[in-house]
């Protein structure tokens, strides 16, 4: 409850006031010392924990021993042939034993040890013992030496138990506890076969066998063992549907503290689009295999731990992410349902390990980025010829108007000195100087200077897991520290991150996840605020003298109004953009608190039921404060500012600061019960899972501007906000104050099911279904639910008795077909009525209709048909996938015209469809593979391209020529067209007398430019093509020499096109909008042989023909291009090479980002993949370690 007094008019706020108290590294502690302390009760339950064994023998064969042990505990005995030859008898009495304790008296009696991976007892050579059986003495007497070599994982992490087979003789050897081992000298240069539970086996000549790291087992494709659906993990062999995984050395690849970056370049068919309004407003913009809807969100499904996150993406922590799986095709999206139709990123946190000492990794990198390039922006012209155009206006009487105004508008420094000569003010002789000294200004160089800066990001994050025999534990602590390239700009993010799996029992398993995240940012808005009033930044502005002083420039008003208004008695108000970088102080803060809990009782090997729960709540606080010191307190203050009959100054805006607040708050609960079922028998393999789950999202936010607010005491004044006040110089307005206050809510209930039965490891057929229902939909019963399901199969052509094709030894046949769902939240089945208050005029409640009802609405449905071949070469040289899909979007929501009597020009409802379609390749070589050195590469190649099949609102003609590239966000759909195009208008060649540019109308050249804007139908403009790329993907080569290893990732995006920008002369001349294209233009007759930009046009301005230019075929350029993205190079240093490091494994690396184009179709050298006047990502680089120890 917020408890206030009144002071005189103020108010005094208790709540907001103890909670500035509460700095944000204080509740960073006391998070950490919760973490640490579960983490403390985690350590100590798993200390008290075990599975009990009870065993009565005497002289019992090892074999026997260690069933009966499985039949017990549910361990599992991988035993090397060679230890169980040379097995011995044991002896042993036990009741009731932690199996830990068992283990050691058993393998005591044996010539061999052991090691535990998770629930699997792996025998391994003792240190002593290594390569003991096979030393042999040479005629000296003297034994030979043994030869020595280490197995590790892709983490450094040693391997034990993992088999050395000698290929020739099939003798074999294993690892020790810390994944040494030791063979006889002869066969140093023999071939040998390593393997290892879970991992891909290597066949290395023995001498290039002493540091041998292996990876999770993949198949061809690089896919892991298994994917994770959100629901369930499925085996690679049973995956019918269509999947890509980002495994964790893949995501590693790039350094970001943004998780979803990491994904660009890796995952074949999405894309990120860059050039869209889209990428600047939420930070990414990113479609799988094309866009599946018209109006509803286009972005996928993010799931986190098995459940939908609504939360930011950039909170997370990237360092506690295991893998990444994207599902694709309907069989691998359909059990999301009705969310799913955009495709699905299911993310995976790291977790501990069973039976595992506490592993520690380290990770900390720092990354510098560059300067922006402040040059690049071709919007810009010279101060000499923006000038010489001012003087040419202001000679033409242009200036008039704006400086006989009672508004005071801005006029520029050049025309106010033009002015000031006309009317006597000043002399030719000094006008002629001062304006000369502008002449060589760039305005560029000082906002280099003063706004940019190189950007700083530290990262740091530390974890630690491990487990005992019934318990794991993964607890983390991440740390990030980023300034940004703008100077001002600093944001800062904590994480903590515990989970745990704990056995009650032999069949109950209990988890418990808990993520926090603190985060908050600084931002500074200067930059942005530079420019004058309703103009652009002039090309001469000064910012500071030739001391470094803090110059005032132009903003809102009239120089020579500001420096006489109020006779002294009004607020400074000058504007000085220098002084504002040190005024500003808009901060936000957000805290976020996700709590998984779930239950697992297994009823028998195969059928198990479980129950999760997650509760989320993100908390986030904005606090804008401008002190009395900024230009946009003063402002306000004395426009509104009046003086009585006394002369004293009256101000309706309270005197002191401003506070702008917004509250927000997102609280989401997720419930779901599910049993799974999984059986193998004979040649017969049974997977199933069915279930319900409840979802719950709740969003809401509270908005307010306070007055008069002290920064100090939280004290603030409310002003009339009902009177309408004159205002200086010359209008009248109500004091601005447009509190808010929303509440959205989604109710979310699911039913899902899911199936896969393989045969003899050759055919698998899948089904999945699922139902959901909402608040949204369903005034109709047989609309309150949406049936969405899959059917898929898969053939493993080359195991197959007639198969003969040694060439390529793998090859898998798969196809699914199937409807996944999506939602548009803006329409709903009953008439929705928005409550608002503060109507402007009358500051009294008024209600909006947003839309009419519809009771036959339903969900969007997106059908889709996948075709995918999966195929390898002999050792893997050569292998990959290609992939062919069709989709088709059902039910879209969409217009429909009504009669105008209806008071609705259209009426949205499921009235659309569309249709894409495409195919992903992937093609991955071994290019070389000697003893020291490795090239492998993996290319990436995908196609996706959506038509509108159905749509019945036809909208005016330009309307597709303005927006039908959709990259501003509106989507303008045209039955029969793609669903992004670029159109524009066919052009001639300038005319040879005056530089115009002309058009086409009835097939003539013409510059009737109102009749080419007014006449030309749609089918006689040009379609340029699409402008989004339709062919994407990455090469990425990856060389490793001994310990070094260097990749790099080359991004191409093909078959697409945008229209770039050029020289307006009527946003010159009004809104200083320049171009360098003013320096190319027509400026004689022959100019149209070199050139197509038009002549300068002056006042009275023709619109239709900026507007013609502006929307010519003449400035639609191709956006084809490649670009070098990153450089990955790496060190990694492994303990047994270097014994004197206190880690297990270290690797230091270094990561260039944003490295160039390297090819473009355009002749511009601009960047295709920038929205509006965006500046291209800096070059960045970025040095750090990874530790294991």
């Amino acid at each position: 409850m917020n408890n206030t007094i009144n002071n005189n008019g103020s108010f005094i706020s208790f709540q907001q006031k103890k909670n500035d108290k509460i700095p944000m590294i204080t509740k960073w502690r006391v998070m950490l010392l919760r973490a640490l302390f579960l983490c403390l009760l985690i350590f100590l339950y798993s200390l008290s924990m075990g599975q009990k064994i009870s065993l009565e023998l005497s002289s019992a064969s090892f074999k026997s021993t260690i069933q009966q042990i499985q039949k017990q505990s549910g361990y599992s005995f991988s035993i090397n042939d060679r230890h169980m030859r040379i097995s011995k008898p044991v002896n042993i009495s036990a009741k009731n034993q932690d199996i830990l304790e068992v283990l050691p008296v058993i393998f005591n009696q044996q010539p061999f040890g052991y090691s535990v991976d998770g629930k699997i007892v792996i025998s391994i050579d003792r240190k002593n013992n290594l390569g003991k059986e096979k030393e042999k003495v040479n005629p000296s007497g003297f034994r030979q030496p043994a030869f020595r070599g280490k197995v590790v994982n892709e983490r450094g992490e040693p391997l034990p138990g993992a088999t050395i087979r000698i290929k020739k003789t099939g003798e074999q050897f294993s690892t020790d506890s810390e994944g040494n081992f030791e063979i006889p000298i002869q066969f140093r240069n023999e071939e040998l076969q390593i393997s290892y539970i879970g991992y891909s086996s290597l066949e290395k000549i023995g001498e290039d066998a002493t540091h041998t790291v292996l990876v999770p087992l993949q198949n061809t494709l690089g896919i892991a063992e298994v994917v994770s659906t959100g629901y369930q993990t499925i085996p690679k062999e049973r995956a019918t549907g269509s999947f890509a995984i980002v495994d964790n050395k893949l995501f590693n690849m790039r350094v970001s503290p943004n998780l979803i970056d990491r994904l660009e370049g890796n995952v074949p068919g999405l894309i990120f689009h860059k050039n869209t309004s889209s990428s600047t407003e939420n930070g990414v913009d990113i479609n799988i295999r094309g866009h599946s809807t018209l109006f509803a969100s286009d972005q996928p499904l993010i799931i986190l731990d098995n459940f939908p996150y609504d939360g930011d993406l950039r909170r997370i922590n990237p360092n506690d992410i295991e893998n990444i799986t994207v599902l694709k095709d309907a069989a691998a999206t359909s059990i999301w349902g009705a969310k799913s139709g955009n495709g699905v990123i299911v993310i995976t946190t790291k977790k501990g390990k069973r039976n595992q000492k506490p592993n520690i990794e380290l990770n900390s990198n720092v990354t510098i980025g560059a300067k922006p390039d402040v040059y690049y922006n071709k919007n810009f012209i010279n101060a000499d010829d923006f000038i010489n155009i001012e003087q040419e206006l202001f000679d033409r009487g242009f200036y008039n108007n704006d400086l006989a105004s009672l508004s005071m508008p801005v006029i520029s420094p050049v025309v106010d000195i033009l002015d000031k000569k006309k009317r006597n003010i000043i002399s030719s002789s000094e006008a002629e100087k001062a304006i000369s000294e502008l002449r060589n200004v760039d305005v560029r160089k000082e906002i280099e200077k003063y706004f940019y800066q190189k950007s700083v990001n530290q990262q740091y994050s530390v974890n630690i897991k491990g487990g005992g025999d019934n318990i794991d534990y993964f607890v983390s602590l991440g740390a990030d520290h980023n300034r940004s390239n703008l100077v001002g700009n600093t944001d800062s993010r904590y994480t903590v991150n515990v989970k745990t799996n704990i056995n009650l029992t032999k069949r109950l398993l209990a988890s418990i996840n808990y993520m926090f995240v603190q985060s908050g940012s600084k931002q500074n808005y200067t930059l942005g605020n530079l420019s004058p009033y309703s103009k652009s930044v002039y090309p001469y502005m000064k910012l500071s003298d030739e001391n470094g002083g803090h110059l005032a420039t132009i903003k809102e008003f009239n120089t020579n109004y500001i420096d006489t208004a109020g006779g002294g008695k009004f607020y400074d108000w000058q504007y000085r953009p220098l002084d504002e970088l040190g005024y500003a102080n808009d901060k936000s803060r957000s805290t976020d608190n996700l709590v998984n809990l779930s239950l697992k009782y297994d009823f028998s090997k195969s059928l198990s039921a479980e129950i999760k729960y997650q509760f989320g709540k993100s908390t986030s606080q904005s606090k804008g404060y401008s002190s009395e010191q900024t230009y946009s307190t003063r402002t306000l203050i004395n426009k509104f500012t009046y003086f009585d009959e006394s002369g004293n100054p009256v101000y309706p805006v309270p005197k002191g600061g401003m506070l702008d607040q917004t509250y927000s708050t997102l609280t989401t609960k997720n419930l779901r019960a599910q049993i799974n079922y999984n059986k193998s028998w004979n040649v017969h393999e049974l997977t199933a899972i069915a279930g319900a789950e409840i979802n719950d999202v709740v969003k809401e936010s509270d908005f307010n501007t306070y007055y008069g607010y002290d920064l100090n005491t939280g004290s603030f004044t409310t002003p009339d906000f009902v009177t309408n006040f004159e205002t200086n110089p010359s209008s009248s307005s109500l004091i601005p104050y447009y509190p808010k206050i929303t509440k959205f809510t989604d109710h979310f209930i699911s039913y899902f099911s899911n199936a896969a039965y393989t045969y003899d490891g050759k055919y698998t057929f899948s089904v999945s279904g699922r139902i959901d229902k909402s608040n949204l939909f369903g005034v109709n019963t047989n609309q309150k639910g949406v049936p969405l399901y899959s059917i898929g199969g898969s053939w493993n052509l080359s195991k197959e008795s007639f198969y003969h094709l040694d060439w390529i030894p793998y090859l898998r046949l798969r196809t699914t077909y199937g409807y996944s769902g999506n939602v548009d939240k803006n329409v709903t089945a009953v008439t929705t009525i928005r409550q608002l208050n503060n109507y402007y005029y009358s500051r009294t409640p008024y209600a909006q209709v947003v839309n009419p009802g519809n009771p036959d609405l339903r969900w969007e449905k997106i059908k889709t048909v996948n075709f995918g071949v999966d195929y390898a070469s002999k050792n893997n040289r050569i292998s990959g996938s290609i992939e062919y899909f069709i989709k088709t979007g059902l039910d879209l929501f969409g217009d429909m015209p009504l009669a105008g009597s209806t008071g609705w020009p259209n009426f949205r409802g499921n009235y659309a469809r569309t249709k894409g379609r495409g195919w992903d390749v992937v093609l991955n070589t071994k290019n070389i593979v000697t003893t020291n050195f490795e090239w492998n590469t993996q290319l990436q190649l995908s196609k996706a391209q959506d038509f509108v099949t159905k749509y019945d609102v036809k909208e005016a003609d330009l309307n597709y020529l303005t927006y039908g590239s959709g990259n501003f966000g509106a989507i303008m759909p045209l039955e029969g067209k793609p669903l992004f195009a670029i159109y524009a208008f066919k052009s001639g060649p300038l005319t040879h007398d005056t530089g115009d540019p002309q058009g086409f109308l009835d097939g003539k050249l013409t510059t009737d430019y109102s009749s080419i804007f007014n006449k030309t139908p749609l089918d006689s403009m040009v379609y340029a093509g699409p402008s989004r790329p339709t062919v994407f993907g990455s090469l990425r080569n990856t060389l490793t020499f001994k310990r070094f290893s260097l990749s790099f990732n080359i991004l191409y995006k093909f078959n697409y096109y945008f229209r770039r920008n050029s020289i307006f002369y009527s946003s010159l001349f009004n809104s200083w909008n320049g171009h360098e294209d003013f320096s190319d233009r027509w400026q004689k007759p022959g100019d149209e042989n070199v050139t197509n930009i038009p002549s300068i046009q002056y006042p009275p301005m023709n619109t239709f023909r900026e507007g013609f230019y502006a929307n010519s075929e003449s400035l639609v350029t191709k956006g084809d291009h490649i670009r070098l993205q990153d450089i990955m190079l790496s060190y990694d240093i492994d303990k047994s090479a270097e014994s004197r490091l206190p880690f297990a494994h270290l690797q230091l690396y270094c990561y260039i980002n944003n490295i160039g184009i390297i090819w473009r179709s355009n002749k511009q050298g601009l960047d295709p993949d920038l929205f509006g006047n965006g500046l291209p990502q800096p070059r960045s680089i970025a040095l750090g370690l990874r530790a294991n120890f």
